[in-house]
C-alpha cells in the first residue's frame, strides 16, 4: 500500500530535502496550503526502502498519517 502524508513544514523544498536521501525523486511532494505538504509515496518505492527509512527522514517535522488519522509529533 502506497504511503499518503501531510508534513507541516511550510516548505516543498523542505520535505523534498528530508526526503531526497532516501528516496530520490520518486516521491510526489506538493504544497496543500502555506503550512501543509502533501507527500505520497508509491507502494513499490515504499517496499524497496522501507517504511522506516522513511518515517525517519520526516522525524524532524510534525506528520500526518492519512490512512492511520494519526499525527506522529516532531522529535
Amino acid at each position: 500500500m502506497s504511503l499518503q502524508l501531510i508534513v507541516q513544514c511550510g516548505s516543498v523544498a523542505k520535505v523534498e530535502t528530508m526526503l531526497s536521501a532516501s528516496c530520490g525523486s520518486a516521491v510526489e511532494v506538493f504544497a496543500i496550503d502555506t503550512d501543509n505538504i502533501g507527500v505520497s509515496i508509491p507502494t513499490l518505492l515504499l517496499d524497496s526502502v522501507g517504511e522506516e527509512r522513511i518515517r525517519a527522514a520526516l522525524s524532524h517535522a510534525r506528520v500526518y498519517d492519512l490512512y492511520s488519522g494519526i499525527w506522529n509529533d516532531a522529535t
